[in-house]
């Protein structure tokens, strides 16, 4: 009886370190996953600026970069994690342009991601691209 705890104890706790570790798309999906930084560092914003966000839907992607709204597909397996066809309305903001552009690069190198202390972290290359948080 003692091993039959002890294998429920462990098998609960695998399941909730997988389960907060994230690959599961009910992670991800559904949620508005607000910009905290690009490549390591705060956002650049001018006061006043909504913060970027991403949605992720199905296999579709919405979101906001600052100053146009955001388009694409996404596919995800596992912690696998690839934007493709992204594209966004074409307004012009001087304050927020580089931001949005920085933004529009990165979403095309993401190769996977991983949930950490409540921030979902996009990787590509080896090394984190952004931190992103759930609103």
């Amino acid at each position: 009886m003692k091993h039959l705890a002890l294998a429920a104890t462990l098998l609960i706790t695998l399941s909730a370190n997988t389960c907060k570790q994230g690959g599961d798309m009910t992670n991800l999906a559904d949620k508005k996953w607000v910009f905290q930084s690009l490549a390591g560092k705060a956002l650049d914003l001018p006061a006043g600026t909504e913060a970027p966000w991403l949605q992720l839907a199905g296999d579709q992607l919405q979101g906001f970069g600052g100053c146009n709204s955001l388009m694409g597909a996404v596919k995800q397996e596992g912690t696998a994690l690839n934007f493709s066809k992204v594209g966004s309305t074409k307004k012009y903001c001087e304050g927020v342009q580089p931001t949005e552009n920085a933004i529009m690069g990165m979403l095309g190198r993401v190769e996977s991601f991983k949930l950490e202390k409540g921030l979902l972290k996009l990787i590509g290359g080896g090394q984190e691209l952004a931190a992103l948080k759930a609103e």
